[in-house]
């Protein structure tokens, strides 16, 4: 019998499927866990939190959260979070039902319903989700789900106060990298300043930053592209005498190669758009992945690059959390 009683706590404390032992044997703070959506996400919270909770982020590296079909073990690992940390503004509309399916009650950050509605892009009716290459707009995010995550810590005021230190410390890198972003693309000449990728994704970017952007695709990869869309692509190379046209990490290079073929210009990138980038890539951090695109578009629209100095404590995941 005690043989029998021994197997079952240990098989309780390492089968992620059973949710029901992990919740008994989980419940004081140190067992925390989180779920972020996106990479860029999964990156934050980990800046914020630390080693302290655990996180685990759903969207892998280099994949499309606008089409990402989530599996049961996905399911199984919101069942086991005590929050679940998402971007809303309709980028993850897999989603809710996947919440839903998970089963149990928790807290959901949903970073992008803190942004103001009279700031938020729109194109042909639907709201563009890429906040985060705003970065004022990211410092809004992360400000939210600093919040939140100190409302998870409940009455733990240790975790809780090194919630809002980090905070803090990260907030001021932000503030820093905006600035920074600025002072960067002022130096791009004034005809070239103009950002043909393939598909719309940084709308906020260039809203934040002051060059034109142009994609192959809409603010969603799901949406079809036409050669339609490709000669009107085309033609706006031309017209605008583009040094470059970009290539995206998350979606195929296809339409816009096609693009850089029949003008005869410059592929740069891959940009990183929905995704940060592998561990091995520098941009492997949502700080790190801003300064690398930034890098991409300074050097290949004829801009003066210099590089961002900021001590940034690196919390990001060299595991697979799958």
């Amino acid at each position: 019998m005690n043989s029998l009683k021994t197997f079952a706590l240990l098989l309780c404390a390492v089968l992620v499927v059973s949710v029901g032992c992990d919740r008994a044997a989980g419940s004081d703070k140190e067992g925390l866990s989180v779920v972020a959506s996106t990479t860029m996400l999964e990156d934050l919270v980990r800046q914020l939190v630390g080693d302290e909770i655990e996180v685990h982020g759903l969207v892998g590296i280099g994949a499309d959260p606008h089409v990402y079909q989530p599996r049961p073990a996905d399911a199984r690992t919101i069942a086991q979070s005590d929050a679940v940390v998402m971007n809303g503004l309709l980028l993850e509309g897999w989603m809710e039902d996947l919440i839903r399916n998970a089963g149990g009650e928790r807290p959901v950050i949903v970073g992008g319903e803190v942004i103001d509605e009279d700031n938020l892009i729109r194109v042909e009716g639907a709201v563009d989700p890429h906040i985060w290459f705003d970065v004022g707009m990211w410092r809004q995010v992360a400000e939210h789900v600093a919040q939140g995550l100190v409302e998870l810590a409940g009455d733990d005021e240790g975790l809780a106060t090194r919630i809002k230190e980090r905070h803090a410390e990260y907030d001021q890198v932000l503030a820093d990298l905006d600035e920074w972003i600025h002072g960067q693309l002022r130096t791009i000449p004034d005809e070239q300043r103009v950002l043909i990728t393939s598909h719309d994704a940084f709308n906020y970017f260039g809203q934040a930053y002051g060059i034109d952007v142009e994609g192959i695709q809409g603010i969603s990869t799901e949406q079809e592209a036409s050669q339609r869309d490709v000669i009107t692509i085309i033609e706006l190379v031309r017209e605008r005498n583009a040094p470059a046209v970009f290539t995206e990490s998350s979606v195929h290079p296809g339409l816009i190669n096609q693009v850089a073929r029949e003008t005869g210009i410059e592929t740069a990138g891959p940009l990183y758009s929905d995704s940060v980038g592998p561990a091995d890539s520098g941009a492997h951090t949502y700080v790190g992945m801003v300064q690398a695109n930034v890098e991409m578009i300074t050097r290949a629209l004829g801009g003066n690059y210099q590089a961002f100095d900021a001590q940034l404590v690196d919390e990001s995941a060299d595991e697979d959390d799958a």
